[in-house]
């Protein structure tokens, strides 16, 4: 889908749009009364999180990001997932797994009662996803937005096999002074 079509179905007017990102990437543009976020849909990834009246964003997203298919972008909260880490097996996939370099579906948006903005993006086995990981799966992945950032990600096995599976978001934060920390 483009940002035209996503935005005819999952703009919310004043608060939520989707527009043509760094390389071309679909990015969604959030707003709210609290905060605001920037996430590529690509990678299914928040890249920045700003409270209300603040003039630091809370993510750190390096000059250096790549944005282009089969790279990860560094910085924001990469989704770590089916491992963390190196391989787990060993046979050269990519680290932290292969869904931080994959286009997610955007499932549903909406405005929850507290006034914050919730974005759902999902994710599902394709041939190409079986031939690095040979499962059936499904992922949600729930972004909220407003007087804090919530994720959660959902893991449901679709096949008859079970699977082991590790998952992480790999949060980047901005920090004043590293030497500080």
């Amino acid at each position: 889908m483009n940002t035209e079509q996503l935005n005819t179905e999952y703009a919310i007017p004043g608060q939520l749009k989707f527009i043509q990102g760094a390389g071309g990437l679909p990015f969604i543009e959030v707003t709210t009364a609290n905060s605001s976020a920037l996430i590529s849909v690509y990678a299914g990834q928040v890249l920045s999180f700003r409270p209300a009246g603040e003039m630091d964003d809370l993510m750190f997203l390096s000059e250096k990001a790549y944005y282009q298919t089969g790279k990860a972008i560094k910085g924001g909260a990469p989704v770590c997932w089916p491992w963390f880490g190196a391989d787990p097996q060993g046979l050269g996939r990519p680290a932290h797994g292969f869904v931080r370099n994959r286009m997610w579906n955007v499932v549903a948006t909406e405005i929850t009662v507290s006034g914050a903005i919730r974005v759902i993006l999902g994710l599902e086995d394709t041939p190409e996803t079986i031939e690095i990981w040979p499962q059936s799966f499904t992922l949600m992945l729930e972004i909220t937005v407003g007087k804090s950032l919530n994720l959660e990600l959902v893991t449901r096995n679709t096949g008859a096999q079970l699977f082991p599976v590790t998952q992480a978001f790999h949060t980047y934060f901005k920090v004043g002074d590293i030497s500080q920390v």
